[in-house]
């Protein structure tokens, strides 16, 4: 596990600064939560998107720039 979490920080910050379509999948605690369009659910990284827009809905697709990575969190805002 120690391994692959190395692994899996290394690829999630290759990703900082690239915009990925992402799903939402919920909201919870002022954030929402979805997965890019490469992620399955409860096994791949989870997006969290920092948005107080009023109009993002669960289910809808929007485009996340991702600014900050762990080793099984994406974290980003929404982009026109």
């Amino acid at each position: 596990m120690e391994l692959q979490q190395g692994i899996s920080l290394e690829l999630n910050q290759n990703k900082i600064g690239k915009t990925f379509k992402t799903l939402i999948d919920r909201k919870e605690a002022g954030v929402f939560i979805g997965r890019t369009e490469f992620d399955s659910p409860e096994v791949d990284n989870e997006v969290i998107i920092e948005s107080k827009e009023n109009y993002l809905r669960i289910g809808d697709f929007v485009n996340v720039k991702v600014n900050s990575a762990t080793e099984f969190d994406l974290t980003g805002k929404v982009i026109s």
